[in-house]
């Protein structure tokens, strides 16, 4: 049997938050967790969490990033003005759960294959397959650490997190296990739950009529559409919402939020499901960039999105997650949700709507979200893939 719970602070000191999250997790008699998933704004010292809780439970596995603004749990938003720290802490002494965390120094799939066999065995269960990885890397190179993680655990072994964020795109994001707090690097974990779970990938977006093939890129830079250059056809797309400059290039993040690029990923009841990359920058070159990957030959479809249809994402998220682990609502005890930044940013004022579906969705059941700069997720065709202002929810049974 699993037992979730819980536990938030916002505050400047983070020994502080630290300390009321422990508090709050004994509170609620949950005195000896088995994992702690943490979520902190990045203005926290991830250091000082881990040597709390390390102080109080020498054991127990950590997986922690930093999250924009801070977190979620169905509590409360914490999200400022102070800097949040939440905990979300599973107890389950029939299952196993191992972490690892490293820099990436250049070489993501490789750092990312020899994590998850270091998971592997703080879990005790090298050479095993577990029920799912959860991951957290800093921004840049999530499609090979995916590649890299497959190496291991094959291609149907949901990997499920989110890019570790910051407040500013400034850089200052941070992951961490039981070491120290790293800034350009990758935390995973292996989960072996004594019960089921499910999992879920979905975008709160949909296709427009506008598309066309990539002819030319580099990785996560567009050079052109159908032969003409990318940031025109762009700012045609979006009916000028966007301009290409006239020096230099400009950056578009929050311009673009709800007008992202689609690639069809899979098919639902006739209906299409894609992965959304969010366009960051246009320059004057004609190029744009992505926060994702993308390869020639690929169609983009500009899809659209609103302020509500974001609102409304999370909780259908979570359903589809239940469903996939086949697990009645009543019968969940925990989820975890990965919310994108972008989305989270367009929606900041009305976040406490998210947080009052996902508690009519799932009452009663913990959960903790990340606000993140990426998300990473599983497919219906059985493999993993990364995508911009996307939700993931993984959702666990009780029994």
């Amino acid at each position: 049997m699993i037992r979730t719970a819980t536990a938030a602070a916002e505050t400047v000191s983070t020994a502080a938050a630290a300390a009321r999250c422990i508090e709050q997790l004994l509170a609620k008699q949950l005195e000896t967790p088995d994992y702690l998933m943490i979520q902190a704004d990045a203005r926290h010292d991830l250091g000082v969490v881990r040597a709390a809780v390390r102080a109080r439970w020498p054991q127990v596995r950590i997986h922690a990033a930093t999250s924009c603004l801070g977190s979620m749990t169905e509590s409360g938003t914490h999200i400022g003005p102070e800097p949040g720290l939440c905990v979300l802490a599973i107890a389950d002494a029939e299952g196993d759960y191992g972490t690892a965390c490293a820099a990436i120094d250049g070489t993501p799939r490789a750092t990312a294959a020899a994590l998850v066999r270091a998971a592997l065995a703080d879990a005790d269960r090298l050479g095993e397959t577990p029920a799912m990885v959860w991951v957290s890397s800093t921004p840049g190179s999530e499609e090979d650490v995916i590649a890299g993680l497959q190496d291991v655990v094959g291609s149907a072994t949901p990997i499920v997190g989110g890019s570790a964020a910051d407040n500013a795109i400034e850089g200052k994001w941070q992951v961490m296990a039981g070491g120290e707090a790293v800034g350009n690097g990758l935390v995973v974990s292996v989960l072996f739950p004594s019960t089921r779970i499910g999992a879920a990938f979905h975008s709160g977006y949909a296709p427009t009529e506008r598309r066309g093939r990539i002819t030319r890129c580099a990785g996560r830079r567009v050079f052109e559409i159908e032969g003409r250059p990318a940031a025109d056809i762009y700012s045609s797309w979006t009916s000028g919402a966007v301009a290409r400059p006239a020096a230099d290039s400009v950056n578009v993040l929050m311009a673009t939020t709800l007008w992202p690029l689609g690639r069809h990923m899979d098919s639902i009841g006739g209906a299409d499901i894609f992965l959304l990359s969010h366009p960051e920058t246009l320059a004057a070159d004609g190029s744009m960039t992505l926060f994702t990957n993308v390869a020639e030959g690929e169609e983009l479809v500009l899809m659209r999105g609103t302020a509500d249809s974001l609102l409304e994402r999370p909780a259908l998220v979570s359903d589809a997650a239940c469903r996939m682990g086949e697990i009645d609502k009543a019968e969940a005890a925990g989820m975890i949700l990965v919310f994108c930044a972008g989305c989270m940013l367009t929606v900041q004022e009305r976040l406490d709507e998210v947080r009052r579906s996902l508690h009519a969705a799932l009452p009663g059941v913990p959960f903790i979200a990340a606000f993140t700069f990426g998300e990473q997720g599983p497919t219906l065709a059985c493999d993993n893939r990364h995508g911009n202002l996307m939700i993931s929810a993984v959702t666990f049974a009780r029994d």
